[in-house]
């Protein structure tokens, strides 16, 4: 008797992702988020998985889903200038005994600030005021 050893490959080969524009994920969450609608049934009627539009929300909720967001990202030109006296830090006698140095970090969304050292309060008022636009 014969013995015929086959490989079996026949698995179903997955297809590739599908990749849809931020209109349309922002079109599905929307929809999602209208009152007495269901997630799943939105999902079916876009024939999407359930779990993705809860992924989709979580980035409409953070803001990532935004067409500003969307576009590439650019550098920005820094400018340094000192700081007119009326917002400068207020010199300290050299005498005074030196602060411990501490270290700050401050992550919103994927913004991140760390500072070290001593840190000037009205320095970090203004950046904390324009990070948490």
């Amino acid at each position: 008797m014969d013995t015929i050893i086959q490989s079996s490959s026949d698995r179903a080969k997955r297809s590739s992702y599908r990749h849809h524009p931020i209109d349309f994920k922002r079109a599905v969450v929307e929809q999602s988020l209208t009152v007495g609608s269901s997630v799943s049934l939105v999902a079916r009627e876009h024939d999407i998985n359930a779990n993705q539009v809860f992924a989709w929300r979580k980035l409409y909720k953070d803001g990532l889903l935004d067409v500003e967001s969307s576009q590439d990202s650019q550098l920005l030109q820094i400018v340094l200038t000192e700081l007119p006296p009326s917002l400068a830090p207020p010199t300290v006698a050299s005498e005074t005994t030196a602060e411990p140095a501490g270290v700050i970090h401050l992550a919103v969304g994927k913004v991140q600030l760390r500072l070290e050292g001593r840190v000037d309060a009205t320095t970090l008022a203004l950046v904390l005021e324009h990070l948490l636009r």
